[in-house]
């Protein structure tokens, strides 16, 4: 009899072990949860800074876009524009024509790096998050850096004969959003007027509107994304 005794003793002491490492588990696997869900919310206070940043840049490359447009149908036209027009065309373009759009990552390392990835409950939460901050990501840095090279090497050759010297106007956007205004410029119209010039600012306009094409797609997979966070805390 005192052997069933000391049995069942052991049994019941083994089974509150279990049952305490198994309470340990669902308090570790809810803490772990509530801090995944911590994330997921400040996530969407960055999506809404990432979105109002897209749309600025946005309006930016339009505007550069448009005074792209503006020289070449001008060159192309007789060339109508005052010098001053043209100067302030172009410091548009090469100026800004390079500003780019870089993420705030940090939230999405930190999911990483504390493997809270693998507590995400919604199948389109965890695509949008990897396709926004991975596929589309690189596809971004590698745009900006094809559009950078480009512009920095042709604009050491074009500056030979277009010379324009500014200030800024700041605003409140902060300094790639301020304007840039002409206080010197001298502009060889011959150089101007040539197919190298024309060449080279429509190469600086496809490549504007290329970078356009993917700020459309950074937008939409930020749409997607904060529709889906929402789909992730309603789990």
């Amino acid at each position: 009899m005192k052997y069933g005794k000391y049995l069942a003793e052991a049994l019941f002491v083994f089974l509150g072990i279990l049952l305490s490492f198994y309470i340990d588990d669902i308090r570790v696997k809810n803490e772990n949860t509530k801090f995944k869900n911590e994330l997921v919310k400040d996530l969407q206070e960055i999506i809404d800074s990432e979105k109002t940043q897209i749309t600025n840049i946005k309006e930016l490359q339009f505007r550069c876009l448009n005074a792209a447009e503006e020289i070449i149908f001008d060159i192309q036209n007789d060339s109508n524009l005052s010098d001053k027009k043209i100067a302030e065309n172009f410091l548009l373009v090469s100026q800004r024509g390079t500003v780019s759009f870089f993420p705030q990552r940090g939230i999405y390392e930190e999911f990483i790096n504390t493997g809270s990835t693998k507590l995400i409950k919604s199948k389109n939460f965890r695509y949008a998050l990897s396709d926004t901050y991975n596929n589309l990501n690189d596809r971004n840095l590698a745009v900006s850096r094809i559009i950078d090279d480009f512009f920095f090497r042709e604009l050491s050759n074009v500056n030979k004969s277009i010379l324009v010297i500014s200030k800024e106007v700041k605003n409140d956007s902060g300094y790639v959003y301020s304007d840039l205004v002409p206080v010197y410029f001298k502009i060889e119209k011959n150089y101007y007027e040539s197919d190298e010039f024309l060449s080279i600012i429509n190469q600086f306009k496809s490549l504007i509107e290329r970078y356009i094409d993917m700020l459309d797609k950074l937008e939409n997979s930020y749409n997607l994304l904060d529709i889906y966070t929402e789909e992730e805390l309603s789990d």
